[in-house]
């Protein structure tokens, strides 16, 4: 369990750089629904994809309950972003090279969506990924609830 201040506190100063876009994509997304997730501030958006930067996350708002407990396979995909936020504490700025460009080109060059698709691997199979999984499993067990 990770203390909400600490998290914090690491987010605005060693993961700053993704923080920073992550307020910007806050701030633009403001009229939707928001809710604290142990310590990051999650976002209910229109969009069908799951992003996170820094202390924000962003999931579909069909994945988020009335409580701000998603629904969505049983939390998943919440889970997982909240994953990615701890690898940004982990990663400081190296996040956005080490975990944010793969991440992004890993869901949306279309070679690998074909090459995914022609193995049958899963998107969440790619290291970085597998790895978020883990540590939102690990460390968001009782997030909502904090």
């Amino acid at each position: 369990m990770i203390n909400k201040k600490l998290y914090s506190v690491l987010q605005w100063t060693w993961g700053l750089p993704q923080t920073m876009i992550g307020a910007a994509v806050f701030v633009i997304h403001k009229k939707d629904k928001h809710f604290d997730y142990g310590g990051a501030t999650a976002t209910a958006w229109k969009r069908k994809d799951g992003v996170s930067l820094g202390k924000f996350i962003f999931v579909p708002k069909e994945s988020v309950s009335e409580q701000g407990v998603s629904g969505q396979k049983d939390g998943f995909l919440l889970e997982h972003e909240y994953g990615h936020t701890i690898q940004s504490i982990v990663l400081g700025p190296a996040y956005l090279f080490l975990v944010g460009l793969p991440s992004i080109l890993w869901s949306r060059l279309p070679y690998f969506s074909r090459m995914r698709k022609k193995t049958g691997r899963s998107y969440y199979s790619a290291v970085f990924e597998r790895t978020a999984s883990e540590l939102g499993r690990k460390h968001a067990q009782n997030a909502a609830m904090r």
